[in-house]
């Protein structure tokens, strides 16, 4: 027997073949009705849809035999794609040089007639036949020839549509995934945004009511200034990683953060809320404390965990420290606030839903903080856990891989 020389563009075919994604997919109806009328129309025992990979040939539908593939050097579909023609008959291969000591004309299913036309991509490449076959020798009349080639090109066409409706398909993933990333970047920026501001209302209200001096209102109103010079930062490095994500690069820039300095950072943008609320905050992270992470989500992270902290709090104590292990870094932030019930931490950990509640000074939140914390300790491969006692206090840990 000899075997087909395959073609030059073997490469490329095999590439477009992949491209429709169809190899070893189950069986449809829409081309199993297309095989049954294959062989009613040309009176055959058998008929495929044949695929040809690299080295088998698959039938996505057949008629009339068992297996689902066959080895590629025993396929007169190979033939039938490299033959250069809209139709590719063997009358008899028992008496054919090419076909005569082919096992399946030797044996089970015993081939004697063959007839296939290409399945041809708009791209030009033939990436398998829609065929018929018997036991018996024969010859396609003019209209049965012209029936194959009409239900052949009726494959290709529902192979074709199949790739465009993935196609849709993935394009409509992209922009559900492109609104819902638009809508939380949104939602971040309300969130970041609302405590500055939240603070300088509170200095106003203050300074209004007399409860503070003018020198104390001044100095707030400095601390403030400086936190929503800090919230306009934050919002350049937010949409910055929201222009990645709609790229959809899923880029972390992993550097080495100077993990006591930041919490630092972050407790001088606080200063205002923390007088107000009469809090203290206590920075426990040792001087050269380094970890490798990225350095603008890992700010995000905190500060959104140390605002609830100071939301949550009057009159107590947010300290922050770290310790590390082998392999990671675990982050506290620990507070002697009003603390959370079990069913609370439970909700808040376990479910996407945001939730929200009053803080001590009755300050309204989005309950989107957490929500958001959640989907960027996951971006960077971590975990959290929350610890807790009604009246006594909440602590926050987050490890990291380092």
């Amino acid at each position: 027997m000899k075997i087909v020389d395959k073609s030059l563009f073997e490469v490329q075919r095999l590439k477009e073949l992949y491209k429709f994604d169809i190899l070893d997919t189950p069986y449809e109806d829409e081309f199993d009705n297309i095989v049954k009328l294959a062989s009613l129309l040309c009176n055959t025992s058998i008929s495929t849809i044949t695929l040809i990979d690299s080295s088998r040939q698959w039938f996505k539908a057949k008629v009339g035999l068992a297996n689902r593939e066959t080895s590629r050097e025993v396929s007169f579909c190979s033939y039938a794609i490299a033959a250069n023609t809209d139709l590719y008959q063997v009358e008899d291969a028992t008496k054919s040089i090419i076909f005569e000591n082919n096992p399946l004309v030797t044996g089970n299913p015993n081939i004697c007639f063959y007839a296939g036309v290409p399945l041809i991509s708009s791209n030009g490449f033939s990436l398998g036949t829609l065929c018929v076959i018997d036991s018996q020798p024969k010859v396609l009349n003019t209209e049965q020839v012209f029936a194959l080639k009409v239900l052949g090109n009726q494959v290709m066409k529902l192979l074709e549509l199949r790739i465009t409706n993935q196609q849709l398909e993935i394009t409509k993933q992209k922009l559900q995934k492109q609104v819902e990333l638009q809508n939380k970047i949104i939602s971040i920026i309300a969130h970041d945004v609302r405590n500055p501001v939240a603070s300088l209302k509170s200095i106003i209200e203050l300074s209004n009511n007399d409860l503070i001096t003018a020198d104390e209102a001044n100095e707030l109103a400095e601390m403030t200034d400086k936190q929503i010079d800090d919230v306009l930062s934050l919002l350049d490095d937010l949409l910055d990683w929201g222009k990645i994500q709609l790229n959809n690069q899923n880029v972390i820039e992993v550097v080495t953060v100077n993990l006591y300095s930041l919490v630092e950072s972050i407790f001088e943008r606080q200063q205002a809320a923390v007088f107000i609320k009469e809090n203290t905050l206590l920075n426990l992270i040792e001087n050269d404390f380094e970890l490798h992470t990225d350095e603008n989500i890992l700010r995000f992270i905190l500060r959104n965990i140390i605002g609830n902290a100071i939301k949550f709090t009057t009159t107590g104590t947010i300290t922050i420290d770290a310790q590390k292990t082998e392999q990671s870094v675990v982050i506290s932030i620990q507070d002697t606030g009003v603390g959370i019930t079990k069913e609370v931490i439970e909700k808040i950990m376990t479910t996407s839903n945001k939730y929200t509640s009053l803080g001590t000074n009755n300050e309204k939140g989005t309950g989107l903080g957490l929500v958001f914390v959640k989907d960027f300790i996951y971006l960077l491969k971590g975990k959290m856990w929350v610890e807790s006692e009604v009246k006594k206090g909440t602590t926050f840990y987050i490890e990291l891989l380092n």
